[in-house]
C-alpha cells in the first residue's frame, strides 16, 4: 500500500462540529479528480475549531494526490509520504469520534525502533493520563510524525509529551470522518510510501 498525508488549513474556519455530510460538501469540488486517479480516501481528521485538517489517502503512484488537488484548484499546506504505525483499528471508532492529534518534528530523525522503545518507556504515563495511542504517520525521512490519540483532551497529550521530554509542534483536537462503507483494513507495521 502507498499512503499520502495531506495537511490543509482553512480561513475562515469551517463550520463545526464537523459531520460526514458537511465534509462531503467541502470535498465534492475535487472528488472527481481524486476518483480519476484511483485514489482512495481512507479518513480525515478535522479540527474542533474548523481551522485545519489531516487526510489519509491510499494512492497508486507518487504524485497522484498533489495532481488531483492542483487540477481542482484546491490549496493545501503539505503533502508527504507516510509510513503507518498502527496500534488500534481505526474502523472500530464511530463516525465523528473526537481524537487528539500531535504534530512532532525530529532532529535527528526517528526510526521505528526508537519509536517503539520510546512508547514502551512511556507506558506508565499513558496509564496515568488514560491515553491510548491509535496510530502514527511517519515521514519517510523520519523527521516528521503525526500521532493520533484517544484522550480526554489535548492538555493531557501535551502533559504526556512533557513527561517524556519530547518537544511537540502542535497538539489539537479533531473529529474522525471516514467513508460510510467503513475504513479498509490496514496491515500493521510499515505501509509503503509515496514520494514527497
Amino acid at each position: 500500500m502507498r499512503f499520502a498525508i495531506t495537511q490543509m488549513s482553512f480561513s475562515p474556519p469551517l463550520c463545526v462540529p464537523m459531520t460526514y455530510e458537511h465534509w462531503m460538501q467541502i470535498v465534492q469540488s475535487f472528488a472527481g479528480c481524486i476518483k480519476a486517479r484511483n485514489i482512495q480516501w481512507l479518513y480525515s481528521l478535522v479540527s474542533a475549531q474548523g481551522d485545519r485538517s489531516i487526510c489519509l489517502h491510499q494512492v497508486p503512484y507518487t504524485d497522484a494526490i498533489r495532481e488531483a488537488y492542483r487540477e481542482a484548484g484546491v490549496q493545501f499546506q503539505r503533502v508527504w509520504q507516510a509510513y503507518l504505525w498502527l496500534d488500534r483499528e481505526v474502523a472500530k471508532l464511530p463516525q465523528g469520534y473526537p481524537l487528539v492529534i500531535a504534530e512532532v518534528n525530529f532532529e535527528p530523525p526517528i526510526t521505528k525502533a526508537i519509536y517503539e522503545e520510546s512508547k514502551h518507556q512511556a507506558e506508565s504515563y499513558f496509564h496515568e493520563l488514560n491515553i491510548q495511542q491509535i496510530f502514527c504517520a511517519a515521514s519517510c525521512d523520519g523527521t516528521r510524525l503525526i500521532c493520533v490519540f484517544d484522550a480526554a483532551n489535548a492538555e493531557d497529550v501535551r502533559s504526556l509529551y512533557c513527561k517524556i521530554g519530547q518537544p511537540v509542534e502542535q497538539v489539537w483536537t479533531g473529529n474522525l470522518i471516514y467513508p460510510h462503507n467503513d475504513i479498509p483494513a490496514l496491515a500493521k507495521g510499515f505501509g509503503a510510501a509515496i514520494a514527497s
